[in-house]
């Protein structure tokens, strides 16, 4: 690649960035920890690229396993090249369909946004972390299957009372309550609801412990990840959480999709499946 290349920090954004870090493991207290992030990106990524207009996203993907990622985006034109983006990332397990849709690219700063529905659902907003390794005819379908997960801030714990039915699940826009508005990022959410799932994870790279939930938040089932210091109270299976989130995912292609596939969904009954076989004569 030709032109110039220089390390671009202003988008190292203070605390939030550094608890997006966190979240996957990694301690980013000031630019020099953030650029030891974007050398390594550089060094040990998968490469990968798109072409928009007069200019070229180039991602880099640290994959350092068990779904844990960092994304960092270069940002190329007839001028030079700069890093316009590194930001954590976690690919989860289960996916989602989106429909209807709509993408909105800030190419210079190397991001993009989804807008799109959860058939049943809401409306949902995230960052779409992999926008350069998708192949353009991906987009040109109606609906989108995306592994969709939510890097938590903080959360809190507790178990269930005697009438569950006095909890509410939660899936919220921050940027629509009053006490986030001000700060908040246009995917960043409030979520509550029951722990369906959850496990400890280790990151690879610094040791640090993590939590995986599989989380029930009413309209949703939604997967969340966060570091084991910035999880308060007891986590137990089929309690109670609630947690803000900065809602992530990565769009799938056919290979992924299959690989995700685990067999019967047993939370079919039988008679369902008997329901959808007719005698053709």
């Amino acid at each position: 690649m030709s032109g110039n290349h220089s390390s671009n920090t202003d988008f190292f954004s203070g605390a939030v960035m550094a608890e997006l870090f966190d979240a996957i493991g990694f301690q980013v207290a000031d630019e020099a920890s953030y650029n030891h992030l974007v050398e390594r990106a550089e060094l040990s990524g998968e490469r990968s690229f798109v072409h928009r207009r007069d200019a070229t996203l180039h991602g880099r993907c640290w994959r350092l396993g068990g779904g844990l990622e960092i994304w960092s985006i270069l940002y190329e034109n007839r001028v030079g090249l700069y890093y316009a983006d590194c930001r954590p990332a976690f690919r989860s397990r289960y996916v989602h369909l989106i429909h209807p849709w709509e993408l909105i690219e800030y190419d210079e700063d190397g991001e993009a946004i989804i807008h799109g529905g959860i058939p049943g659902g809401s409306r949902v907003v995230f960052e779409l972390q992999n926008l350069t390794e998708i192949r353009p005819n991906a987009f040109r379908e109606l609906h989108l299957h995306v592994a969709l997960a939510g890097l938590a801030y903080t959360a809190q714990a507790e178990p269930l009372p005697h009438d569950p039915r006095l909890l509410k699940p939660r899936f919220e826009l921050a940027e629509r309550l009053p006490e986030f508005a001000d700060d908040a990022c246009e995917n960043d959410y409030v979520i509550a609801g029951r722990v369906l799932a959850w496990r400890e994870i280790t990151n690879p790279e610094t040791r640090l412990r993590l939590v995986w939930m599989y989380m029930d938040v009413g309209e949703m089932r939604l997967e969340i990840l966060i570091n084991r210091h910035a999880l308060r109270g007891p986590l137990l299976m089929g309690g109670w959480v609630t947690a803000t989130v900065w809602l992530q995912g990565h769009v799938l292609q056919d290979s992924e999709i299959s690989a995700r596939y685990e067999g019967v969904d047993w939370e079919y009954e039988t008679s369902d499946f008997w329901t959808r076989l007719r005698r053709g004569n």
